[in-house]
């Protein structure tokens, strides 16, 4: 008869990785019980689960008196929360339990656990990041499906800020060097534009209206005005954005857009 060729090899039946073993700064029946809580609390969607004391016996072989010491352990680690309620439909209590995840990938909490400089210290943060992401993905589903549409906003506002914050500057060059319809009378530096989120609101709402070069145009003849003091704002942009109070409509805005048309309608100054 043959020897039994190594690719044939059955797969080995012990339960624990003595090598894995020697990472952990736990100890066998601590193990046992990390390795459960974090097994439940990911076939539960991340959410809070009960666990009877009958049934941790059953699966770990860890006694009552052992095991809430080590669950005290765990809660003074403050990767995991536990608490007594009733039991669905029933009016028996039991105790709830709920790992928070987030925590477990801190280096702070994962070095109690784990050797900082072992192998398994990076895979089991990563591990622990990976479900901390899960974990917020299935608990805030509305927050993940918001952040998309928040960081196009974030990128829409930082467009447009950047063109007032180019076109102010550059009008204002121009009137320095004389080029716009008065006399300098002082000389003005560049400026850098900051907006408060009611009037990144107002320039978002004008862009999904009009568009970025409606903007862009209309903004060049309010600069021209203001400069020219035509109009003497007491606010640059809330007086840009300000609306007509029968028709919803952002007046001085249109009425910019109207004088550029009109005043620019050739090369531009």
């Amino acid at each position: 008869m043959k020897a039994q060729e190594a690719d044939d090899a059955p797969i080995c039946p012990l339960c624990t990785n003595v090598l894995r073993v020697h990472d952990y700064l736990l100890t066998p029946d601590e193990l046992i019980i990390f390795d459960s809580l974090v097994v439940k609390a990911i076939s539960f969607h991340y959410k809070r689960f009960f666990y009877s004391q009958k049934r941790i016996e059953k699966e770990t072989r860890v006694k009552r008196t052992r095991y809430e010491a080590i669950i005290k352990k765990f809660e003074e680690m403050g990767f995991l929360q536990t608490y007594v309620d009733k039991m669905p439909n029933s009016e028996g209590q039991i105790r709830y339990f709920y790992v928070n995840f987030p925590k477990l990938a801190e280096e702070e909490v994962l070095g109690k656990l784990v050797r900082e400089k072992s192998t398994l210290f990076g895979a089991m943060r990563a591990y622990m990041e990976y479900h901390a992401d899960e974990e917020f993905k299935a608990l805030c589903p509305s927050a993940v499906k918001e952040k998309p549409k928040k960081n196009q906003e974030e990128k829409r506002i930082e467009e447009i800020r950047v063109m007032l914050e180019e076109t102010l500057n550059e009008r204002r060059e121009m009137y320095n060097n004389g080029k716009l319809d008065i006399k300098p009378t002082r000389k003005l530096h560049p400026t850098t534009v900051v907006l408060t989120n009611q009037q990144k609101q107002g320039f978002l709402d004008l862009e999904t209206r009009y568009g970025f070069e409606s903007i862009h145009q209309a903004f060049i003849a309010y600069c021209d005005e203001v400069l020219e003091k035509v109009c003497k704002p007491k606010n640059l942009f809330n007086y840009f954005l300000t609306r007509d109070r029968f028709h919803h409509d952002y007046s001085i805005f249109i009425n910019s857009l109207n004088s550029y048309m009109i005043k620019y309608s050739s090369p531009l100054k």
